[in-house]
């Protein structure tokens, strides 16, 4: 059941990209950044509080839906389960945002290659056309993890509560986004990035040796192995060295970089992810 939500949940994703809007939370966005904004104004330090608060208050409801329909309704827990997959890839599709940033970059079209980085980096862009192109690779790198590896590394860890636990990632990594513009929200986004810190490490570790394994292998590891402690995140503070520096050895010296990185993104999820969790969910590893 597993692997069959995941497969239609990947691919329905990349063909219903024309409603990929409705995926985006704005409404629940604005609400939740009032209510943290009311809440911080009591007491800067319960920022943290707020954060785990917010994410428990959208994976709670889709949890205990999981868990009502998890014997006697599987087929139920199923639709529910591609469903709320599609609502956790995302919010956007990361492959068409790098491809159209490519292609406008290719085109010569600067002001609008600027607005599509801008779009995948959650802020502002380099002034240069080439480190745009550098930091749209780098990002490509951490979204992947932060899009796709992740919600799907939850909801399969996490037994017949994954589509609670992939929902729950998805709208952490939302609030870390969003809160990183927001005034005010320096308390909120620091919060945000240490408790998607955590639940980020260990799929991005796994994603990073899917980089590896789907390009260059000997310099992605001689590269992880020689990322200096001073850039070695710790469990707070995110993994972007290690999904950065790993996937940018392992793609080697392709020049068309933003493109050649959707490509590691795609062999790593088609060639690495897609075997192992089919090999796990038939020796009945995961639920």
């Amino acid at each position: 059941m597993k692997l069959l939500a995941l497969l239609i949940g990947i691919y329905a994703e990349r063909y219903l990209a024309r409603w990929s809007h409705l995926r985006e939370f704005r409404g629940l966005e604005e609400q939740a950044n009032q209510l943290a904004q009311r809440l911080l104004r009591l007491d800067k330090r319960a920022a943290p509080y707020i954060v785990a608060g917010l994410t428990l208050a959208c994976a709670v409801p889709v949890g205990i839906i999981a868990w009502l329909l998890r014997d006697d309704w599987m087929i139920a827990w199923f639709v529910f389960a591609v469903i709320v997959l599609l609502f956790s890839f995302g919010p956007r599709d990361l492959k068409a945002e790098a491809l159209a940033f490519h292609d406008k970059a290719d085109a010569g079209d600067e002001d609008g290659a600027r607005a599509q980085a801008e779009v995948i980096l959650g802020g502002s862009a380099p002034d240069k056309p080439k480190d745009q192109a550098a930091a749209v690779e780098e990002a490509t790198y951490r979204e992947a993890n932060n899009r796709i590896f992740g919600v799907i590394f939850w909801f399969l860890v996490a037994g017949p509560l994954g589509p609670a636990f992939a929902f729950g990632f998805r709208a952490l990594n939302s609030l870390r986004r969003f809160t990183a513009t927001l005034p005010g929200g320096e308390e909120l986004h620091r919060a945000a990035v240490k408790l998607h810190g955590v639940v980020a490490w260990v799929p991005a570790r796994i994603t990073s040796a899917s980089f590896a394994l789907a390009g260059n292998f000997d310099d992605a590891v001689n590269a992880w192995r020689g990322i200096t402690a001073d850039r070695q995140p710790n469990l707070f503070e995110g993994s972007g060295a290690v999904l950065s520096v790993v996937g940018a050895q392992a793609l080697g010296d392709r020049p068309d970089r933003v493109r050649g990185a959707v490509v590691l993104v795609e062999r790593s999820l088609h060639w690495v992810w897609g075997p192992i969790v089919a090999v796990a969910v038939i020796l009945g590893v995961v639920y």
